[in-house]
């Protein structure tokens, strides 16, 4: 199951990028990327880290979810029973992404549980999108660096920032951290239904 998503996501890059007639080249143009980078994780050469997949999310007009396979039908009211969320993995940052009803009718904001193993990081090069972000911390010890600062978060914890700072995360604990994430604009979620 999770390899079969890590397929997908090279596959659904590549196919945009040529629905929309763009050269490995100019992808990486638009998406802040190496052509090297954009052609491995076509090939599967390469899982990209979160970072990445939403600087190619950014650059090509797209939701992270869209290259994750997300799909569903937007609605008014969203119950989402827990054994029947939306999960995604991104085996690169050790990371797993349970939706907690991003589906509802033009959605401002994404309620989402992350589950990041031990070690697990969001990747080398920071985050810069628009928006702000809330997290709180359920489990272990997690430290997001915003414009050049730490801050740690342990059980109970919880931070609010803006999400053009440049920031990153880190599972700084022993063991798998879990966090309550909050964000608008949805970043998992597809710009287009």
């Amino acid at each position: 199951m999770v390899e079969e998503q890590i397929v997908r996501i090279g596959q659904r890059i590549k196919h945009l990028r040529k629905e929309m007639g763009l050269s490995i080249r100019e992808a990486a143009r638009l998406t802040g990327t190496s052509p090297a980078t954009i052609q491995k994780i076509e090939s599967n050469g390469m899982v990209p880290s979160i970072a990445i997949l939403m600087r190619i999310a950014q650059g090509l007009r797209k939701n992270v979810s869209f290259f994750l396979g997300e799909d569903g039908e937007s609605k008014e009211v969203v119950l989402v029973p827990r054994d029947g969320r939306n999960v995604a993995y991104v085996p690169a940052s050790r990371l797993k992404v349970e939706d907690l009803g991003s589906d509802i009718l033009d959605a401002k904001l994404e309620a989402t549980l992350l589950t990041i193993e031990q070690g697990g990081r969001s990747g080398k090069d920071p985050l810069i999108h628009a928006g702000e972000e809330v997290k709180y911390c359920l489990e272990g010890r997690i430290a997001y660096y915003i414009d050049g600062n730490e801050y740690l978060l342990g059980p109970g914890d919880c931070i609010h920032f803006k999400s053009d700072k440049p920031h990153f995360w880190k599972n700084v604990g022993q063991g798998r951290a879990k966090i309550l994430s909050i964000c608008t604009p949805p970043p998992f979620r597809r710009l287009t239904r």
